[in-house]
């Protein structure tokens, strides 16, 4: 892990942060972009400082979370019930991309990365 950057550097992880965030949110409509920002995220979480390696955490977890609720949700179809989940599904995903979107475009770390809710 590097322990100092230059202020591009650190403007140029910001912007991929927020990238990746964006690929999520935009992965509602658009599907298998949020596959395209989790590999972002794997390849960047490796060369950066805490800040930037706090959010790109978050964001490995909020896919493969996102996605094993997607897979329960859908699962839960089949007995009617997934069916008044996949809004609480949605708005889960959306609130923990906003949040960490949020806190990067105001430099702020994610407090903790590997929660399972917000």
């Amino acid at each position: 892990m590097t322990t100092s950057i230059t202020s591009s550097q650190a403007a140029s992880l910001k912007q991929t942060t927020i990238i990746v965030y964006a690929l999520y949110l935009v992965n509602l409509a658009i599907p298998f972009l949020g596959i395209i920002g989790v590999i972002i995220a794997y390849v960047k979480r490796n060369d950066a400082p805490a800040g930037p390696v706090s959010h790109f955490t978050y964001q490995i977890h909020t896919f493969w979370i996102g996605l094993l609720y997607a897979v329960i949700v859908t699962a839960l179809c089949f007995v009617l019930i997934g069916f008044l989940l996949i809004p609480v599904w949605l708005i889960w995903y959306a609130a923990r991309n906003i949040i960490g979107l949020i806190r990067a475009t105001e430099n702020r770390p994610i407090d903790n990365p590997r929660s399972w809710i917000l």
